[in-house]
């Protein structure tokens, strides 16, 4: 670093600059008549720039000096004028030459200070607003110096011993994370059954899934009966759920066929809910007058269409699984169906309307019908929030009892809802809840793993270090030394 400064001394060896008077040592590359342009280019404009000069106290700026070999950016000189700075106050006025290419000359030390930090970082001194390259960069304010991170900044310089114990402090951390998230899960208990697998009662073969369609179209639908086992203590609130696969409720028309200000009671036209609503907006398909309302369809669309229509009620065995169904008492389990879906639904998507010519005639339903007005059905509303994913799980009640290990829950099921065109299977779930949900332990693996994968990172890149070394701003290192064979210095 070749530093020069009128305020402390003006050594035999040194030169004045021609324009501000301040003193810069000499460089080697000087000898070589390198700053020559600079010198002339100084002295012709030394007048022209005398009054911008006394307007300029109480500023920084960087002249960005051109050599003789035509070149830019040899030398960066920082001039640095305290306001009153003059001919009778030089103390106030100092200027650092910076040639590139010198050991450090601009870039963080390794304590991580700059130029800037090592004349004012701690100093006390008012650090003046910054111009930018002389009469090639206008002057910006604090606020760009802030957003292009030029600011005085904590530089931290990262050591090996820091990577490691980052590495293996995160790797701890998720460590922990995954093995509260999978303790968490372990703690749910979950218990469900395929119900759509069975056949009407009194048949006497195994109906294959054509026959049970064909069966749900002619007759309505068939009761069924299915058990649940309950094999560890079930602590309230229990939820139901109903469990449906290869049902794409995310697909792109079935998503768009349903009109928002029909349900919610705002006036909409025709026009738009052909738009949204066709085919599924007219009895049959079209305008009819033989129907109410000439046949039109309130909730109109295919998601209101096809809503799910199977009904469930439960029955409580206690101690049936040791003595046998038969032998246990038989209890009812009340579920609470009344606050299953979002409360932002009820008070704003939906809206006191009444269903009109909504799959109530068998020949054209798709699933089940509403009595009340829609923002009252809480299944209908649990139906018309969609599923991302083809298999998906609906809340049908709260179970507020506590279920004990040995009991078995007996449920009686009327299905109706026609899965069997296309292969889809229909669950009972019970299912108890933990901070993170149901039991999934997707969370707690992905945590352990990465947690796992941090350390043993940590833990090579020290074994790495052991075996070899390298110093702190080991010169050896740069592409140009490896180059040319130079050896370590540090």
């Amino acid at each position: 670093r070749k530093f020069g400064a009128r305020a402390s001394a003006r050594g035999r060896d040194g030169r004045t600059d021609g324009r501000t008077g301040a003193v810069v040592f000499p460089n080697p590359r000087e000898e070589r008549g390198e700053y020559a342009s600079r010198d002339r280019a100084q002295s012709m404009s030394g007048e022209a720039n005398k009054s911008d000069d006394d307007n300029m106290s109480g500023k920084i700026h960087v002249e960005e000096i051109t050599t003789s070999n035509g070149g830019r950016g040899g030398v960066h000189a920082l001039n640095i004028e305290m306001a009153g700075a003059g001919e009778g106050n030089g103390e106030q006025e100092r200027k650092i030459d910076v040639a590139e290419g010198e050991e450090g000359a601009i870039y963080p030390d390794k304590d991580g200070k700059t130029l800037f930090d090592r004349h004012y970082l701690g100093t006390g001194k008012p650090v003046p607003p910054y111009v930018g390259l002389q009469n090639r960069v206008s002057a910006v304010t604090w606020v760009e110096l802030f957003a292009m991170q030029q600011l005085p900044a904590w530089r931290p310089v990262i050591t090996p011993a820091q990577v490691v114990l980052t590495l293996v402090g995160m790797g701890v951390a998720m460590l922990a994370i995954g093995i509260g998230c999978t303790v968490s899960t372990m703690g749910v208990v979950q218990v469900s059954e395929n119900y759509s697998q069975l056949s009407p009662p009194q048949s006497q073969t195994v109906f294959t899934n054509d026959q049970k369609s064909r069966y749900l179209r002619e007759n309505g639908g068939y009761n069924v009966t299915v058990d649940l086992r309950i094999e560890k203590d079930m602590e309230p609130p229990i939820y139901a759920y109903y469990e449906l696969t290869n049902f794409f409720q995310n697909n792109r028309r079935y998503v768009r066929s349903v009109s928002p200000q029909q349900l919610a009671g705002l006036p909409t036209s025709l026009d738009n809910l052909k738009l949204l609503c066709e085919p599924m907006l007219y009895v049959g398909g079209a305008l009819n007058d033989s129907y109410p309302e000439d046949g039109q369809i309130s909730p109109c669309g295919l998601q209101a269409w096809s809503y799910f229509n199977d009904t469930f009620s439960f029955t409580r065995l206690e101690g049936a699984a040791a003595a046998g169904p038969e032998e246990g008492a038989a209890t009812a389990i009340n579920v609470d169906d009344s606050q299953i879906s979002w409360p932002t639904d009820k008070s704003f998507l939906y809206g006191n309307v009444t269903a009109e010519n909504f799959n109530v005639y068998p020949e054209y339903r798709g699933g089940g019908t509403v009595a009340k007005p829609l923002n009252q059905e809480q299944h209908f509303m649990v139906w018309m929030r969609l599923s991302a994913k083809p298999n998906f799980w609906k809340l049908w009640g709260v179970i507020d009892q506590k279920l004990f290990a040995g009991d078995v829950v007996r449920v009686s099921v009327l299905n109706q809802f026609n899965t069997y065109d296309f292969n889809g299977k229909k669950s009972i779930v019970l299912s108890t809840n933990s901070w993170l949900g149901n039991k999934n332990y997707f969370l707690g693996a992905l945590y352990l793993a990465v947690g796992g994968l941090f350390i043993i990172v940590g833990l090579l890149f020290q074994i790495a270090y052991w075996f070899k070394p390298r110093g702190f701003a080991d010169e050896m290192h740069l592409s140009w030394n490896r180059n040319s064979g130079v050896t370590s210095t540090s």
